[in-house]
């Protein structure tokens, strides 16, 4: 059973540090109790605590407080917001934000509850759960969402298959087997992690001869320096990374095009005015990245991503089309530059989303 706590809210809304400090998680002592909340609003003065919980607990930004709040601002138009906020004497031990929305009509419709972000586009969410209390919120969330809410349908992902709400769902769903029906789960995609290199020697090593042999002056970018000159850098100050992104947007528009593609600003319905929220309010606490590689002063290829505690989040990459750089394979020496310059800042982790690299 979860109980209700009381919601207490400051009007003020402080600034968000530049990166939460989260104490390791462990096991809790106390009872489970639940808040739920319907709206932002007034929600600011939780950021802070909110993001902390979320990367004690291994989520992942998508569910940090801003990206789920802006979100929502763009895309939760005819939709119904429930935010299940759930504590452990004192701790935060689970945050599920879902939203709820009607499809179809009549006989045909289905009240249909996802995770706030999904489907817009795709994303490998991990939700922020303590693994010791992961069945009996779920079994909270579940129940709310069938009996309260009158959902026909709840859809929970896409989460990575380590992640511990697979095995909780499924245990949820045999506790209230009177309540809805044996849970499926389909495996849609592979998700690509990175763990970045000490140095590149030691990525060197660790290809085969044969790759090695093949890339070495790709990567360690000897073969670009013959003819260009050639550096590096890493954008993250607020000013910097809100104008770059523009012109990454335009370079990134320009590859996909060439290929007869709109690219993800122009596939996606308002994507460019999404991304540019997330910029213009996450580059202040510095989580945003712009990985660069310049050719005679000029961008030829780039990595726009987001920082959480110690992992990077890559969302898009971008590189300069013509035929004088097809010798480069930039796509892939961006990549190793990304997990090289990521080493160098601390990030245990780099999450290349769904697809497969090689």
């Amino acid at each position: 059973m979860i109980s209700e706590l009381p919601l207490t809210l400051s009007s003020d809304s402080p600034s968000l540090s530049l990166e939460p400090k989260a104490a390791a998680a462990s096991p809790p002592p106390g009872e489970l109790a639940c808040r739920i909340e319907t709206s932002f609003a007034g929600l600011d003065a939780l950021r802070e605590t909110w993001d902390e919980a979320v990367i004690r607990l291994g989520g992942s930004i998508y569910m940090s407080y801003d990206w789920c709040r802006i979100w929502w601002n763009i895309y939760g138009v005819g939709k119904a917001l429930r935010l299940y906020w759930f504590e452990v004497g004192g701790s935060i031990v689970g945050l599920v934000p879902i939203y709820i929305q009607d499809l179809g009509w009549g006989p045909f419709a289905l009240r249909v509850a996802r995770l706030v972000g999904a489907n817009i586009p795709p994303k490998v969410f991990e939700p922020p759960f303590h693994p010791e209390w992961a069945r009996d919120m779920l079994v909270g969330v579940l129940q709310h969402l069938v009996d309260r809410e009158q959902c026909d349908l709840v859809s929970f992902g896409p989460v990575s298959s380590e992640h511990p709400s697979n095995a909780a769902f499924a245990e949820a769903c045999g506790i209230l087997n009177e309540w809805v029906q044996p849970i499926v789960s389909t495996a849609q995609d592979v998700q690509t992690l990175f763990t970045p290199p000490e140095s590149m020697e030691a990525y060197l090593k660790s290809l085969s001869r044969n790759e090695r042999k093949n890339n070495r002056r790709l990567y360690d970018l000897s073969s670009l320096k013959e003819s260009y000159e050639v550096r590096e850098d890493v954008l993250q100050g607020p000013a910097e990374v809100a104008v770059e992104f523009e012109r990454f947007l335009e370079q990134h528009s320009k590859e996909w095009q060439s290929r007869g593609r709109p690219g993800h600003f122009y596939a996606w319905p308002r994507a460019a005015e999404f991304h540019r929220a997330l910029v213009k309010v996450l580059g202040p606490a510095r989580r945003v990245r712009f990985v660069r590689l310049l050719a005679n002063g000029e961008v030829i290829a780039s990595i726009y991503g987001f920082r959480l505690g110690t992992r990077l989040f890559a969302e898009l990459p971008a590189r300069r089309n013509g035929s004088e750089w097809e010798n480069y394979s930039l796509g892939r020496t961006i990549i190793v530059r990304t997990l090289l310059a990521a080493a160098r800042e601390g990030i245990t982790q780099v999450h290349a989303g769904l697809g497969h690299y090689n």
